[in-house]
């Protein structure tokens, strides 16, 4: 797919805390000030799934969000592991 293009994409409403919401902004504000730009919350979702996608996340059995993060930096971790060597 071509950089920028949204043809293809689907449009997924998702729900946060307020919390998780604020971080978003601010993540993006931090950029623009320090001489980068404004991202969209939709960029910053985007490319943390994409990062997800990288992973090799083990959810075998996984019950709850928190569980499934406790994974995700497990995944995390495995995957700094192998790029060090």
């Amino acid at each position: 797919m071509k950089k920028g293009s949204k043809k293809n994409y689907l449009r997924v409403p998702i729900t946060m805390p307020e919390e998780m919401f604020s971080y978003l902004e601010n993540l993006s504000l931090k950029s623009k000030v320090s001489g980068g730009r404004k991202f969209a919350n939709t960029a910053i979702v985007r490319a943390a799934i994409k990062t997800l996608m990288q992973l090799d996340i083990d959810v075998t059995g996984v019950k709850d969000e928190d569980e499934l993060k406790e994974r995700i930096m497990e995944a995390k971790a495995q995957y700094k592991g192998k790029r060090q060597k």
